[in-house]
């Protein structure tokens, strides 16, 4: 936290302010998912709380899509996929991330894996002019956000995060930020659809995007999951705790060899063990009778 932050509060909002960011701390520590920055540590440095998260080395998808103008459908939608299920961990929890933007999703390096940071963990407990967003106008963010007023308080939900997440593939698609929330209502600023920036965008997406976009939260989709299929994507998790395409081009060929190496051994001791049953359990063939001749036949005398 910030300490210049902190010495604008008063002592019980101040108080209030660090007991929740130790909440929040906690419950992110525990909220595992490989899509998700880790937690390391949290401690207090002086009056501070601090968090020490794992360092994700690669770039934002803002910078990413850049020099790029826009990116495909399907490269985008993979992204969204991902963080929508890092989305969904998180409201499990019992909390929101509030600040969902390129800026804050960074894809792995060397991998097609992308990670949500920059929980904005501090805002839900003050209602305080300073921790607001105040006259910062940003293009992902809903309108319930701009105001830490009771009313907007109570209307923070899934849906929030929902709205910063379809302002971010609006994005991704288009290589344009779409209309500010703030605008929208103050000055009646039309969102331009999407597939109005680029003819390619399927209309079932152009569609989901719009929807998750509504100035009205309770207009969105309540859930992740619900949006999700909206665009036709799954919400199922896997069990695996990486996908092999998510990992560097080491641990791909490490992989790839130890599935060989397991098959290998599999056939092996399959072969092995088919013949330890037949040693154990085949039967060996009855002796061949002799056919009696002269020579074996007793003598009469």
């Amino acid at each position: 936290m910030d300490s210049n932050l902190l010495n604008q509060l008063s002592n019980v909002d101040r108080d209030r302010l660090k007991s929740g960011f130790a909440d929040e701390s906690r419950k992110l520590a525990i909220c595992k998912h490989p899509n998700i920055v880790q937690v390391i540590d949290t401690f207090e440095e002086g009056d501070l709380k601090c968090m020490v998260m794992e360092y994700i080395q690669g770039d934002n998808l803002a910078k990413i899509v850049q020099p790029r103008g826009f990116l495909p459908a399907k490269e985008a939608l993979d992204y969204i996929q991902q963080i929508g299920k890092a989305l969904i961990a998180v409201h499990k929890q019992g909390f929101l991330h509030r600040d969902v933007k390129p800026e804050n999703i960074i894809l792995r390096a060397g991998t097609h894996q992308v990670v949500l940071i920059n929980f904005d963990l501090a805002r839900r407990f003050v209602d305080n002019p300073v921790s607001s967003r105040g006259n910062w106008v940003d293009k992902f963010t809903p309108i319930e956000l701009y105001s830490n007023s009771p009313r907007q308080q109570a209307r923070r939900k899934p849906w929030t995060d929902i709205y910063s997440l379809a302002a971010t593939l609006y994005f991704l698609l288009t290589g344009k930020q779409p209309e500010s929330a703030i605008e929208r209502q103050d000055n009646n600023k039309r969102l331009i659809p999407p597939n109005e920036l680029n003819d390619k965008i399927s209309d079932r997406v152009n569609q989901a995007i719009l929807h998750a976009m509504e100035l009205e939260p309770d207009k969105r989709p309540e859930t992740v999951e619900h949006w999700l299929k909206e665009l036709g994507l799954n919400t199922a998790s896997l069990s695996l705790p990486k996908l092999l395409w998510t990992q560097p081009l080491w641990a791909r060929i490490l992989e790839i060899m130890g599935i060989v190496a397991l098959f290998a051994a599999l056939i092996s001791g399959i072969k092995d063990g088919t013949d330890l049953f037949k040693d154990w359990f085949h039967k060996p063939a009855p002796p061949t009778q002799q056919t009696p001749s002269s020579s074996t036949q007793p003598q009469n005398r």
